[in-house]
């Protein structure tokens, strides 16, 4: 049965590059999931294609086909964006980015589709995870 994957920035930084220690996960994960439809949140594509991980030609070229797949789909995150900066701006006790708040909240959202996560730091999401019975990918 094909799940809803939401993907973290984390998971994507692995995938391609290959001094990332958990690059040989994410390369197993990444075959794994092209049964699935794949949930990238806007975010993330900010965080992931802005560095050095990924900008190389053959990576970019690369990711732009995971993108154009029909089981990609991008998730808005207008809906999340300033609830998500308030709370970091006045929260500094909490380590979240900004970027993993807004992910966070997505996943939060009962309204959004999602039976799995990926990502490679799950103590910033297991907590919202685990409330909402969502699994987390690991090898």
């Amino acid at each position: 049965m094909s799940k809803n994957v939401i993907a973290d920035s984390g998971y994507w930084y692995a995938l391609f590059d290959a001094r990332d220690s958990y690059h040989e996960e994410a390369q197993i994960l990444a075959e794994d999931i092209k049964v699935h439809k794949l949930l990238v949140p806007w975010p993330t594509l900010y965080e992931a294609i802005n560095t050095r991980r990924i900008r190389r030609s053959e990576h970019i070229m690369k990711f732009k086909k995971i993108l154009e797949q029909p089981t990609t789909v991008l998730i808005d995150d207008e809906p999340y964006r300033i609830a998500s900066l308030t709370y970091v701006l006045e929260n500094t006790k909490h380590s979240f980015s900004l970027v993993d708040h807004v992910i966070r909240s997505m996943i939060g959202d009962t309204s959004l589709s999602i039976d799995a996560f990926v990502g490679f730091n799950p103590s910033d999401f297991y907590d919202v995870c685990d409330k909402r019975g969502i699994q987390m990918l690991y090898r």
